[in-house]
This record gives C-alpha cells, structure tokens and sequence, in this order.
C-alpha cells in the first residue's frame, strides 16, 4: 500500500538505474585501466633522464681526444643505455675527419619501449 509521504524506489526506476549502470560502467573501466597502465610513464621518463645525463657527465669529463667509443650498457634493470660518439664538423654534419668537434648522442630505452635521446657537441679545447 502506497501512503502519503512515503518515498521508496519502484521496480521500473531500479531497473533504469541498473541498465544506465551497465552502460556506463564499462566505459568508465576501460579509461580507469587505460590511466593506470601509463601512472608508471612519468616515473620512467625522469629514470631514463637521469641515466642519460648520468652517462653524459662521465662522457664530456674526458678530454677531446680521449671521449671513448661508442658503446652500450644496462644501468638498471630493464633500462638499456647506449651511446654513439661521431665527429662532425662545423656546420654539424657528420664528417670523416677530426675538424675539431664530436657529437655524443645517449639513448635511453625505457621498460615500455619508448626512447629517450640526450646530445651534446665537445670540441677540441686549446691549453690553458
């Protein structure tokens, strides 16, 4: 019996709701998975930064002529860090001899895949 005053759900507003519900609520799931897959691509990115100004660092202490060769390595699991030195010259073009300027590329690749690049130029510095 319905009195006056008394408010509830009918059977047809619970069902509305729960066919709105299952409408939405997938749609709401995908975004909510999709964002937390990527919540970790920030922290990976400032990882991968870090090892390729880690590496520029040792690299540019060197003197010109003794900057090693270019290599690779795994500075943390499920990083790979490699680096290409070549010289180029003064219009920044890849060159076959030494006119006084190196390149050094570093290149981060991350546990998702992605590429991180870091470049400097070093030159032939005269005595001080």
């Amino acid at each position: 019996m319905n009195r006056p005053g008394n408010k509830g759900f009918t059977l047809i507003e619970l069902i509305i709701f729960i066919v709105i519900g299952a409408i939405i609520l997938p749609a709401a799931f995908v975004a909510f998975t999709s964002a937390i897959q990527h919540f970790s691509t920030p922290d990976y990115y400032v990882k991968a930064r870090f090892y390729a100004e880690q590496k520029m660092e040792e690299l540019t202490s060197y003197t010109y002529t003794a900057v090693p060769a270019s290599n690779s390595d795994v500075p943390y699991t499920n990083y790979q860090r490699s680096w290409n030195i070549s010289l180029i010259d003064s219009s920044l073009n890849v060159s076959g001899s030494d006119v006084g300027y190196k390149r050094i590329i570093i290149s981060v690749t991350m546990p998702d895949g992605a590429i991180y690049d870091v470049s400097t130029i070093v030159t032939r510095r005269p005595k001080s």
